[in-house]
């Protein structure tokens, strides 16, 4: 076959190929047109961006997609139930016909002239189409329904979903994304603040002082309001917010996603004749809610800081550095395997360093203005001297976390030292036994480093050499 006729038929193939791919996967197949042409209404789930139900003596409904999540419309909006709005929105797309559509039709005789129910569905790009519900259609398990000036007679017709009271389309949860997704909560009590940001898989405090957060404690505090549900939708005016305890609350969060916020939460006073229920309120929707979370909102600021002196992942450290008078002692790690001076010695050694420090717990947090009582106040601007340190480098990490010791007789009366730690914003009190330990494990430390190899053993002599 000549060269050109082969890159012809080369370049149709392709061709068609490309078609294929791009344009027929895509368009419905035999069975999904012969389906969609026994629906009432032809409509994508993904492109509708809106809901408007009206139903007679019933107040008007809107339902807003907006980033994913369902919201009521209006001054008295909020968080929509994701699980109503979305299951109405599949019900709509699946309007099963019994028998053909018919266009000539009085409104009257269907009762669509003042419909049970009457939807306008909001579209992607600004389009819209509107569904009316009528009656019963007699002898058959139907309801009419017209779109676009076609009647019809339809099979499960959501008009439960449709009917249903204002109140219950509303989300009856305080958290609509997965607490994973929450990136930064900020608490609110009184004059005081707290904000939590998170930082790759652990947590940092922003305010009110700068240090390591609580990973289980917020992450639980997270869980907490994610469980909590609202039970009813009370009608407070906004004069009524101190009674119920709103004005000003007790607490407030805001829960964010990046730069979204998704929830803002306040809490108020209990609801006397209701046990273990309290007002609240989510992005100003008044709400009695269970008091599940009241425990963890009521803790103290200690409560949402790292107990820790340093928590880290042993296994990830990769350098150790300890420092005391007159001790000078290190060890790494390359390819599993540690050493010290260019020995190699037991891991152990290195290990015991690492978890004295991170297992260590603080007894309390000493701020700037209060190290006077620690006795660790600079003196003629001049600050205290470390006793000792250990600097512990983390794989991938870019410098080294370091620990300074620091003693004085104030904390030697309780058997205390002080330590500074890279990232953490206040003076922390630790027993005087973790920097004991430190320095008797960076003493083996030293000493394994420093030991004289053994000699390599005698082999045997050589053999004489003939004539000798």
């Amino acid at each position: 076959m000549p060269t050109r006729k082969l890159l012809i038929l080369t370049a149709v193939f392709f061709a068609l190929l490309a078609f294929v791919v791009f344009w027929e996967r895509h368009q419905p197949t035999s069975e999904e047109r012969a389906k969609g042409q026994k629906r009432l209404l032809a409509l994508d789930a993904k492109e509708v961006e809106g809901l408007v139900l009206e139903r007679p003596g019933q107040q008007t409904v809107e339902l807003q997609r907006v980033d994913g999540r369902w919201k009521l419309g209006g001054s008295k909006g909020g968080a929509a139930d994701a699980m109503t709005a979305d299951g109405l929105v599949a019900d709509l797309a699946r309007l099963d016909l019994l028998g053909e559509t018919r266009t000539d039709f009085d409104p009257k005789d269907y009762g669509l002239d003042a419909p049970r129910a009457k939807v306008k569905v909001l579209l992607e790009g600004g389009a819209s189409t509107t569904v009316l519900f009528g009656e019963a259609i007699p002898g058959a398990d139907a309801t009419a329904a017209a779109v676009d000036g076609r009647l019809g007679s339809v099979k499960f017709a959501p008009l439960a979903q449709l009917t249903k009271p204002y109140d219950e389309y509303r989300s009856k949860s305080l958290l609509d994304v997965p607490p994973a997704d929450v990136t930064r909560v900020t608490l609110v009590r009184g004059p005081n603040r707290v904000a939590a940001v998170r930082d790759g898989p652990s947590w940092r405090l922003e305010q009110p002082v700068a240090d390591l957060a609580s990973g289980p404690f917020v992450d639980q505090l997270l869980a907490d309001l994610a469980g909590v549900r609202a039970t009813e939708f009370p009608v407070v005016g906004p004069a009524d917010l101190p009674r119920v305890g709103l004005s000003p609350p007790s607490a407030e969060v805001v829960l964010e996603k990046g730069s979204e916020v998704v929830a803002r939460l306040a809490f108020g006073a209990a609801k006397a004749d209701a046990a273990g229920k309290l007002f609240a309120s989510r992005d100003g929707v008044v709400l009695l809610v269970d008091d599940r979370a009241q425990e963890s909102l009521g803790k103290e600021l200690s409560a949402f800081r790292e107990s820790k002196l340093l928590p880290l992942d042993p296994w990830l450290v990769t350098r150790v550095a300890v420092e005391a008078s007159g001790l000078r002692a290190g060890a790494e790690k390359v390819e599993g395997a540690w050493s010290s001076a260019g020995r190699e010695i037991a891991a152990k050694l290195a290990e015991d360093v690492i978890e004295r420090v991170s297992s260590a717990e603080i007894r309390r947090f000493v701020s700037a203005r209060d190290l006077a009582t620690v006795g660790l106040a600079p003196k003629r601007r001049v600050r205290p001297v470390p006793e000792g340190a250990v600097e512990l480098l983390v794989e991938r990490a870019k410098a080294p976390l370091r620990v300074e010791f620091f003693s004085s007789a104030e904390l030697a009366r309780e058997q205390a030292v002080a330590a500074r730690v890279t990232g953490r914003g206040d003076t922390l009190v630790v027993d005087a036994s973790i920097y004991r330990d430190v320095v008797a494990a960076g003493k083996k430390l030293k000493e394994a480093s420093s030991e004289t190899p053994p000699a390599a053993p005698a082999g045997p002599k050589p053999a004489p050499a003939a004539g000798e």
